[in-house]
């Protein structure tokens, strides 16, 4: 597939991370990574955050977890996107239910839609689609139902789910296989689920996993930051992070 040209203006810079799994245990490991990813997002002064899915590690997570994740979204002075992964998955019961009042007054977008759904912020000449789960199972596809991408602007695809190495059928829940990534046409597809940062293919789109913030990096906390420049086109970069103990 040729990938065609879209004009931009502007470059983006944007932080990825997924499978945060804030409330998995009294230890706060995970907490820890995710407060030095919006440290590194503050300092790098990003253009926005992409979650993309595992914010919470089940839907039974505390209000205290729900205040804290929240309190630490609005240090951010940077709009932020998300969608649910299989963890904190969007039936009725779901945590991002609960969630939604903690960040009612914050700049969050959660894309909730199970058909897929897309938000457009102006502002960042940006838009980003995405698709909620109610289950996680073989029948569901992550990326089924994205749309033709508009003409103008960076457009960034979200997808919680696992690449398979073939067209083989598969019993692996939320399958994305080769032929579902062949024709995507936007500009990165920031994927969640595996917990190792990878690059999964760099054409037609950028598509890559950020890894779970706490263990990306071989076990290890980091993000990934990624540029989106109408002169370089866009560049991926696994940033480590320095997490401190969280009372």
């Amino acid at each position: 597939m040729t990938k065609k040209t879209y004009p931009r203006s502007r470059t983006l810079s944007m932080l990825h991370t997924s499978d945060c799994h804030l409330g998995t245990s009294p230890a706060r490991r995970q907490e820890a990574a995710f407060a030095a990813a919006i440290d590194l997002a503050i300092s790098e002064a990003v253009d926005v955050v992409i979650i993309s899915g595992d914010l919470f590690d089940h839907n039974r997570v505390g209000d205290d977890v729900l205040s804290w994740a929240a309190d630490q979204l609005a240090r951010l002075s940077c709009p932020v996107v998300m969608i649910a992964g299989n963890h904190d998955a969007h039936p009725e019961t779901s945590v991002l239910h609960r969630f939604g009042p903690h960040i009612q007054d914050l700049p969050v977008t959660v894309l909730d839609s199970l058909e897929g759904t897309t938000t457009h912020l102006p502002e960042l000449e940006l838009t980003v689609w995405g698709k909620s789960m109610d289950d996680h199972h073989p029948g569901f596809h992550p990326l089924d139902g994205l749309p033709d991408r508009p003409e103008d602007g960076w457009c960034v695809a979200m997808g919680h789910g696992l690449v398979m190495p073939d067209e083989t059928p598969s019993y692996r829940s939320s399958p994305i296989y080769p032929s579902h990534l062949d024709t995507v046409d936007w500009d990165y597809v920031a994927l969640g689920h595996i917990h190792r940062h990878q690059v999964v293919r760099e054409s037609p789109s950028v598509v890559a996993y950020s890894g779970a913030t706490a263990e990306s990096l071989e076990g290890e906390p980091a993000v990934v930051l990624v540029s989106l420049s109408p002169d370089s086109g866009v560049s991926v970069s696994l940033r480590e992070l320095t997490p401190q103990p969280v009372d």
